[in-house]
């Protein structure tokens, strides 16, 4: 099996599941990593570990977007090199990569 091989836009992508380009599965951190569902549990498990760090932040502002970018990358950074950082490609959900930034911020100010 290549690596990567199940991963992507490949046929057989599950419903919803935000669509990756080769460049971006290129930054797995674990090369046992082959397949859509290798993915899932992985991520899975770091998204429980991040919770925990989470439920033990006691002054956390999490209407931040630094707060929020390091949340992320507690919630993926053990299975993603680019956990944490702004998505730099489109995807067609959300918005136009170069405008996260001040959407993200627009959105927070709205909410607080």
């Amino acid at each position: 099996m290549t690596r990567y091989a199940d991963i992507g836009t490949q046929q057989g992508e599950p419903d919803g599941a935000t669509p990756l380009d080769p460049d971006e599965a290129r930054g797995l951190k674990l090369d046992s990593i082959l397949t859509r569902a290798n993915l899932d549990r992985v991520e899975q498990a770091n998204i429980i570990e991040g919770l925990r760090w989470l439920a033990k932040r006691r002054d956390m502002r999490v209407l931040d977007g630094q707060v929020l970018r390091t949340l992320h990358k507690q919630l993926f950074g053990q299975v993603w090199r680019w956990a944490g950082s702004y998505r730099r490609t489109e995807k067609n959900i959300g918005v136009d990569p170069g405008q996260i930034q001040v959407a993200l911020r627009n959105l927070l100010a709205r909410i607080r």
